[in-house]
């Protein structure tokens, strides 16, 4: 009886919550005017069709919810810090939706191993490889966690830029970039290729927020 209450419950939570979603969607194109770029048009139809790693810089905890609410047609699973993850706040938001706690004061993998399965399902990820709030223009320091889940996985890495500043009733512009050019399996010391392979990566970022419209 207790079990069958509690399923009930966690059923009523998951409706309520996809309902909330759906109206924060709509609040949100209303509010952001969302324009999406794509530099390579053949990436829009493998975000809707295959699972991807999806690489962006961080200006702000609006990025977490924008994004995935932009790219609907990419079922996205966000990584998230675990700090926020279990604020009494969003927990109940987080455990109901695509999201992925990340303890970034551990060198716990479970994220990763959460990520991976993820992919495996078909579903893409969404990470900041930043790992924090960069609101100073720049990207900030990249952390190698998103290619070591693409040298597990094999997913494509495709950069995302947001820009705009969340102003209420201005545009919010998402670049989408290319796939990055980067073999994750070449020979050599792992945090050596994989600092490389960082670096090709924020180049790249870098290109797309200098973008000129």
């Amino acid at each position: 009886m207790r079990k069958g209450i509690k399923k009930a419950a966690e059923l009523l939570l998951r409706g309520f919550v996809r309902v909330v979603w759906a109206i924060w969607t709509l609040l949100t194109w209303t509010a952001y005017r969302p324009r999406i770029v794509y530099e390579d048009e053949t990436v829009k139809k493998r975000l809707e069709s295959e699972p991807c790693i999806l690489a962006s810089n961080h200006t702000s905890h609006h990025d977490g919810s924008f994004i995935p609410q932009v790219l609907f047609k990419c079922p996205l699973n966000v990584v998230v810090t675990k700090k926020w993850y279990d604020k009494k706040a969003f927990n109940w938001m987080f455990r109901n939706l695509k999201y992925i706690s990340i303890d970034l004061d551990s060198m716990s993998s479970e994220w990763i191993e959460k990520a991976e399965a993820a992919l495996r399902r078909g579903e893409s990820v969404l990470i900041f490889p930043a790992g924090k709030l960069v609101t100073d223009g720049t990207l900030g320091e990249l952390h190698p966690g998103f290619l070591m889940l693409a040298k597990f996985t094999d997913a494509p890495v495709i950069p995302l830029i947001s820009r705009g500043g969340y102003r209420i009733f201005r545009r919010q512009e998402l670049i989408v970039g290319s796939e990055i050019a980067f073999d994750v399996h070449m020979k050599g010391r792992p945090s050596v290729v994989m600092r490389e392979g960082t670096e090709v990566c924020k180049k790249q970022m870098e290109k797309m927020l200098n973008r000129q419209n």
